[in-house]
């Protein structure tokens, strides 16, 4: 929650000192790597403040709980994040009708504390992830075509209507991904070669295309 927040105060003043939102999340990316907030959170934000916003945590939401961190709505979470480990904590909040601050709360420190005892216990000294035992190695999200590619146009398509619950959630999901078809496939996958190239050509930099 610390980490959010701290990006929060950066993108207000990012905003203060007329910085566009591209702008501003290159910025956050330098400045925070790996704990950098996505593209459409940081846009969300930068959108806000720039319209005048002045508080920077979130605000309460009318009818939701903003205190139940319980064994049901881990699981809950849980459940979703298994559908799409790359949603946002705004998403999973909308999709379960719960807080963004107590959803942000279970994935931080709950799931995450829970999946580490799991691992400490069955395989101690030898997982791999960030923090963990084995630092996660570097990959490039530039090189990956479930980053570079499927997950926002998954996310795109799915979210064009907020899904109600679970099932049409998995529903939505699985609909967008009959729709692509094999000829994008394979146009996504040959592009990898002209990405590794850029990578190369920017020393290991990160690239942006569209």
């Amino acid at each position: 929650m610390e980490r959010l927040l701290e990006q929060q105060y950066a993108i207000k003043f990012c905003v203060r000192l007329g910085k566009n939102a591209t702008e501003t999340f290159q910025m956050l990316q330098k400045a925070f790597k790996d704990d950098c907030i996505s593209r459409s959170q940081s846009g969300k934000w930068h959108k806000v403040f720039k319209e005048g916003r002045e508080e920077v945590a979130d605000e309460p939401r009318s009818g939701r709980p903003t205190t139940a961190r319980t064994d049901e709505n881990m699981d809950r979470v849980l459940e979703v994040l298994r559908t799409d480990r790359r949603l946002s904590i705004q998403q999973i909040s909308d999709t379960l009708h719960m807080s963004t601050f107590v959803v942000n709360r279970i994935v931080t420190e709950d799931l995450q504390m829970r999946l580490e005892s799991v691992l400490d216990k069955n395989l101690s000294g030898q997982w791999i992830g960030r923090r963990g035992p084995i630092e996660f190695p570097a990959r490039s999200p530039d090189l990956t075509p479930l980053d570079f590619f499927l997950w926002g146009t998954v996310k795109d398509g799915v979210y064009k209507c907020k899904p109600r619950n679970l099932d049409i959630l998995w529903n939505e999901i699985q609909a967008v991904c009959r729709e692509i078809s094999l000829d994008v496939l394979i146009r996504c996958t040959e592009s990898v070669v002209t990405r590794t190239q850029n990578c190369i050509d920017a020393a290991g930099h990160q690239i942006e295309q569209y």
